[in-house]
């Protein structure tokens, strides 16, 4: 397995041995890259003390909790995910119901996993031709870059996709290597477990058939196991995922499904494009364009391929990445995030990079080891050229309508552009604005000509592969130090604090109820639903929705700050217990009346 790089040998472009890949320089360089990725996960983590987001965090949280055996989990809201990381984060439960130190070891978890993918894509590395020592270094080096490191921050499934991934892109190279039907099983239940980390690796199990279906030309007992096994897997993860989030979401699964049809029916080519280019050029920004190398080498190991119809690793590669890319743009084809609108703006959907950055990692990795290997001008070139035809249009055709102010919505979402943050405006400015260097939608013409200058300077040092990875080992550290996010976590400390000032008076643990049918603004009905569900662990939280015919069954109620029916009802709200609009009510009884007498109720 052997990226084409254009030299065809295990010799470096300017024809200089091997043995230069053998050099004690090369053990140094992979000890540095080694602790230089452990030191930005630990350094970057640091912050994460809470949940960031009450849905792509809490719910596998609360869905691993869950499948610990806790069957009574407070309906979540929104769509909902697949449960292969809840699978991993479940047995937590079984230790601990404490959330802040279950959110911290889950974590740590994410981060051990993400360090831990080193070792996969050191043998793949070694798969294509590089030593021990480069190939571990170039393997520390591609999960160095901000696209990966500032997911450290977060307990995310993500760390877990690109970890099953890099074992998965293995197994596919073992049965290449040498087709068995054992060899077919692992590959084909390698893609199963991605898909049970994330509905979108339908793109692989897509991708894995494909490939599954061209290698019959050769070996038709690999189809002829794979194909069937590959079907009955993913109907296995479907079914079992819908099992799961019958159980935990609020109305049952099929949310995802409905959101992706509606896309269908309210996208549009041009707003498509638009998504395809920008996500493009963001994975090539954000590696400091070594997507972008990785890109062009694979593509030119795919085509060698299907010329002498030898199915392998290249059209894998390329499909895997493609099928991605195309899925991320298709999702995000939302003109009603998309387009600035009166209220709420967000900016990640248009820079949005997190659904392609585990398929990125593998882009940068075979770009690193095409020039550790020699790679000669002709692809460097391409790889420039192809960076141009995507970052002219962004620049001049798209960039000119982005609402650069607005929000992140959890900055993971934008991971590998969060080196320009400082770039980007607190205030509105008038749109359409074409980017200059100088004024208010400067950050794409900056960040462009930072692309094409990494190229460049790739190109130039093509010959001093020791050099050229010493510098972008050290860009990469930069760019995840600058990228650390620095962001709020809105964890209901204020209600977990009412909640324990009242356990104290009363000296029992309290029962919570919260009220569905008081309706916040926005979306913080769904937020403080899924918050307390998890941060009032190991508390009894239920939903009630008395208009619906579902009474409230404790004497404590989270409901609106400004309850309309509490009068009637004759609750009083529990004093500093404010947020998101919602607050910690006492209906009447012995704790009401304990609880006034110790001057901890709003008269």
């Amino acid at each position: 397995m052997s990226p084409h790089t254009g030299s065809g040998t295990h010799r470096r472009a300017d024809g200089t041995s091997v043995t230069v890949l053998r050099s004690w320089w090369w053990w140094v360089a992979a000890a540095i890259a080694v602790g230089a990725c452990i030191y930005l996960h630990w350094e970057i983590s640091r912050s994460a003390i809470a949940p960031r987001t009450p849905w792509d965090e809490i719910h596998p949280l609360e869905t691993a909790r869950y499948l610990a055996g806790d069957h009574e989990v407070m309906p979540l809201s929104g769509s909902g995910y697949y449960p292969g990381w809840a699978l991993m984060l479940a047995p937590l439960w079984w230790f601990t119901d404490d959330p802040e130190r279950l959110y911290q070891l889950a974590v740590l978890i994410g981060n051990v996993l993400a360090v831990a993918t080193i070792a996969p894509l050191t043998l793949l590395a070694r798969r294509m031709g590089l030593p021990v020592a480069p190939a571990l270094t170039v393997s520390a080096l591609a999960l160095c870059l901000p696209g990966r490191t500032v997911l450290a921050d977060y307990a995310l499934s993500e760390q877990a996709i690109l970890f099953v991934l890099a074992w998965t892109v293995l197994a596919m190279h073992a049965l290449w290597r040498r087709p068995t039907v054992l060899r077919t099983v692992v590959f084909v239940l390698c893609v199963a477990a991605c898909y049970l980390t994330h509905s979108r690796e339908l793109a692989l199990v897509a991708t894995a058939g494909v490939w599954l279906a061209l290698m019959a030309v050769r070996h038709w007992r690999v189809a002829a196991v794979g194909l069937p096994l590959l079907a009955v897997t993913s109907i296995a993860v479907r079914r079992f995922s819908a099992h799961v989030l019958d159980a935990t979401l609020l109305g049952g699964s099929g949310g995802k499904e409905d959101l992706l049809g509606q896309v269908f029916e309210n996208g549009s080519a041009g707003l498509f494009t638009r998504a395809l280019l920008n996500q493009s050029w963001a994975q090539a920004v954000g590696t400091a364009g070594l997507a972008a190398i990785g890109a062009v080498v694979v593509t030119a190991w795919a085509v060698h391929e299907l010329r002498r119809w030898r199915i392998g690793p290249g059209v894998f590669l390329l499909g895997t990445c493609l099928s991605a890319l195309l899925l991320s743009a298709v999702w995000w084809t939302r003109p009603d995030f998309l387009w600035a609108g009166d209220g709420y703006v967000r900016l990640d959907v248009w820079i949005y990079t997190r659904y392609v950055d585990h398929v990125a990692t593998l882009l940068v990795l075979v770009a690193l080891v095409a020039l550790v290997r020699g790679l000669r001008r002709g692809p460097l070139l391409a790889a420039l050229g192809l960076f141009a035809a995507v970052a002219l249009p962004v620049v001049l055709w798209v960039a000119k309508d982005v609402a650069l102010w607005g929000a992140l919505d959890g900055p993971g979402n934008s991971s590998a552009l969060l080196s320009w943050v400082s770039m980007f405006p607190t205030e509105p400015f008038p749109l359409p604005q074409q980017p200059t260097a100088g004024n208010e939608n400067r950050f794409w013409v900056w960040a462009s000509l930072f692309g094409a200058a990494a190229l460049l300077s790739t190109l130039l040092l093509r010959r001093a592969p020791r050099v050229l990875i010493a510098l972008l080992l050290a860009t990469a550290v930069t760019l995840s130090l600058q990228a650390d996010p620095s962001q709020r976590r809105d964890a209901p400390v204020a209600i977990e604090q009412a909640v324990e000032r009242v356990e104290a008076v009363t000296g029992q643990q309290a029962e919570v109820d919260m009220d569905y049918s008081c309706s916040g603004p926005g979306l913080t009905r769904y937020q403080v639903m899924n918050w307390l569900g998890f941060w009032l662990s190991p508390r009894d939280v239920d939903l009630a929705d008395p208009p619906q015919g579902t009474p409230f069954d404790s004497e404590y109620v989270v409901s609106c700050a400004d309850w309309p029916e509490a009068a009637e009802l004759g609750a009083l709200r529990v004093s500093d217990s404010g947020y998101y609009g919602y607050a910690l009510w006492v209906l009447p009884g012995e704790e009401q009346a304990a609880l006034e007498e110790a001057g901890l109720l709003d008269s």
